[in-house]
């Protein structure tokens, strides 16, 4: 879900995309009030739903006052129970078991010459980021997600992800990125070499410790001569194992890592030559794959050349090569 703005206006209402999905939720204004414009006896109980399944997902925005069709329909009373905002304010977080930690409710009074919300009513937005305390109970004792657009009952499968996610630690690649320029060698007979080295730092985003971390790096074999093997086993940090087409550099990482802290946690050296700058160019990739205590690794991949000094060194041993 992209980030709200820090204000809601009427014109930003009318931009909404008009379909409903996993991130965006329309409910009328007869959602919240009846014809007389009282409150619903129904309405906390129903919107406890909505508040639990974009808070055991990845959240979302529910918006009071508009129908199906994402038309403004006037809005809601704004003097509901004193003052509705507060008072959403004050419901939307308690509405789920166990209480959501952030909520932001704006409110969006008539403020243009065509309004399409009645004087005394606002159209009202529910921001409900995803939680790291999920699973959050609804008030009917069930849990919700959004899956098809819609709120629905978490069966146990769905149960048994979102405690996974929220229960073990969330370890992700925050930063992967050269150390210093390329090194570059013409005194090998057999031609031009250039040596990058690359840093890879990993980031706990989520609100549980990670006490044991692992983390390798996979490249590929053309990339890890004799030299950059020296090299790896020279600096002492790794692990190495081999397999078809692959070098694998295993680190374990031996202090835990706390939420929202980042971490070096290794280095890797590659080497660019004849034999492998028609590889590298064809998108040559490396893996990162992060072990975290029991949670499921994590596996991002790279592409060598999305790296400046490593397209750089290409072209300089490219360059060499013609020479």
């Amino acid at each position: 879900m992209s980030d709200a703005p820090d204000r809601w206006t009427e014109t930003l209402l009318r931009a909404l995309e008009p379909d409903e999905h996993d991130f965006q939720e329309f409910k009328s204004s007869g959602y919240v009030v009846d014809e007389s414009g009282e409150l619903r006896s129904t309405f906390v109980h129903e919107l406890s739903k909505q508040v639990g399944a974009f808070a055991n997902g990845g959240g979302g925005r529910l918006f009071l006052g508009i129908d199906d069709d994402g038309d403004v329909d006037g809005g809601i009373p704004t003097s509901l129970r004193g003052g509705t905002r507060a008072w959403l304010e004050d419901i939307a977080p308690h509405a789920v078991d166990p209480p959501l930690q952030a909520c932001n409710v704006f409110e969006v009074r008539p403020e243009l010459a065509d309004s399409d919300i009645r004087p005394g009513h606002a159209v009202y937005v529910i921001d409900l980021p995803g939680s790291d305390r999920a699973p959050h109970q609804s008030r009917d004792h069930r849990y919700y997600l959004r899956i098809a657009g819609k709120s629905r009952p978490m069966g146990h499968v769905h149960v048994q992800d979102v405690l996974r996610r929220t229960r073990y630690p969330r370890l992700q690649l925050s930063r992967l990125a050269p150390f210093g320029d390329a090194e570059l060698d013409e005194s090998d007979p057999r031609g031009p070499r250039a040596f990058v080295q690359l840093r890879a730092f990993v980031a706990n985003p989520g609100r549980t410790l990670a006490s044991h971390v692992g983390v390798e790096l996979v490249v590929p074999r053309p990339f890890c001569g004799t030299e950059v093997v020296r090299r790896m086993r020279a600096a002492g940090e790794t692990i190495q194992s081999q397999s078809p087409g692959w070098i694998t550099f295993f680190r374990y990482h031996g202090v835990p890592v706390f939420p929202t802290q980042e971490v070096y946690v290794q280095s890797v050296w590659i080497s660019l030559h004849r034999n492998n700058v028609a590889l590298l160019r064809s998108g040559a990739a490396m893996d990162c794959v992060i072990y975290a205590d029991d949670a499921q690794p994590v596996r991002v991949s790279r592409e060598l050349r999305a790296f400046q000094v490593v397209q750089r060194a290409l072209l300089w041993v490219e360059a060499a090569l013609t020479r």
